[in-house]
């Protein structure tokens, strides 16, 4: 899945689609008529295909909207099944789910959501651990939490992994170091930069951490001087302080770039790209339980 196209996307262009009428499929979201074709508008042009075709009495697909209706709709079929059944579940007195969330991924994805879920659905039980990729993985396999949310390792052993959604890394740095490698005579979108700059990423146990290192391995670079740290906020802080540059999810970086506290480099490196999703046993009720709760706390946002 593109980072730049959401799951949120693929769930207003399956609305329209079901409903036949723009109107009708933003009353059923509970958003705006333009929130809907600004949706609809940034998903054609991320696929650089017209879904639709706007008529006098609403919408209908093109063969290409028919095509990707015929892939993406068994997939909602399927998640509003199994919010149905947790909701009975919960009705009910379900048992806690004991989720885990990925240390990089809990303030980009998850916590923005979970106020508003904790809000609407105040009978879901919830354990949660925030820690590492791997540490999440050995804790679902040793039954310890029933599902973690992470970013997809290059192995995921004997777990069930589902995607639902996906984002990249970027390079950021405050705009008063920039000015500083700038007034050195160092070419910003050189690798060279490397060689001057001070580089915090995450530690080598972490998956962001081995990928990354795994990147400028491939491309030859050595950064001379390297921090390490284990959380976004300490790399965040770093950044804005001015004390170097660092690697940060484009989610979690946009409002800090907007605001003019970080400016996005633009150097000659692979951008490392993240698949997001659920890792867990394969039972069908947990399954059932676990995947609509992460469904709903990641797309419960505004479109």
């Amino acid at each position: 899945m593109d980072e730049a196209l959401s799951l949120s996307s693929y769930l207003v262009f399956n609305t329209v689609a079901r409903n036949g009428n723009l109107s009708s499929a933003a009353k059923e979201l509970t958003i705006s008529q333009p929130a809907v074709s600004r949706s609809l508008q940034r998903l054609e042009e991320g696929l650089a295909v017209k879904l639709f075709v706007r008529s006098s009495r609403g919408v209908r697909l093109t063969d290409e909207g028919e095509l990707l209706y015929e892939h993406t709709r068994p997939a909602f079929d399927s998640l509003a099944q199994a919010e149905r059944a947790l909701k009975a579940h919960n009705s009910t007195g379900i048992e806690t789910i004991k989720l885990g969330v990925s240390a990089n991924l809990c303030k980009p994805l998850f916590t923005p959501s979970l106020k508003n879920v904790l809000k609407n659905h105040p009978l879901i039980k919830m354990d949660l651990r925030i820690a590492s990729t791997f540490e999440l993985m050995e804790a679902v396999e040793r039954g310890e939490l029933d599902a973690a949310l992470i970013t997809r390792p290059v192995s995921v052993h004997r777990l069930e992994y589902e995607e639902i959604a996906a984002f990249h890394d970027i390079l950021v740095a405050a705009p008063s170091y920039i000015t500083l490698l700038k007034s050195s005579n160092i070419s910003l979108d050189d690798e060279a930069i490397f060689a001057v700059a001070r580089l915090l990423i995450p530690p080598k146990s972490s998956c962001t951490g081995v990928l990354f290192r795994s990147a400028l391995s491939d491309k030859g670079i050595n950064p001379s001087m390297i921090t390490e740290a284990d959380s976004l906020d300490s790399c965040l802080d770093f950044a804005i302080s001015g004390l170097g540059i660092t690697l940060l999810p484009e989610p979690f970086a946009e409002d800090h770039i907007r605001s003019g506290a970080l400016d996005r480099l633009s150097l000659d490196v692979p951008v490392i790209g993240h698949s997001v999703g659920v890792i867990y046993e394969k039972t069908t009720t947990q399954r059932v339980n676990v995947m609509s709760l992460v469904h709903t706390l990641i797309t419960e946002e505004k479109v």
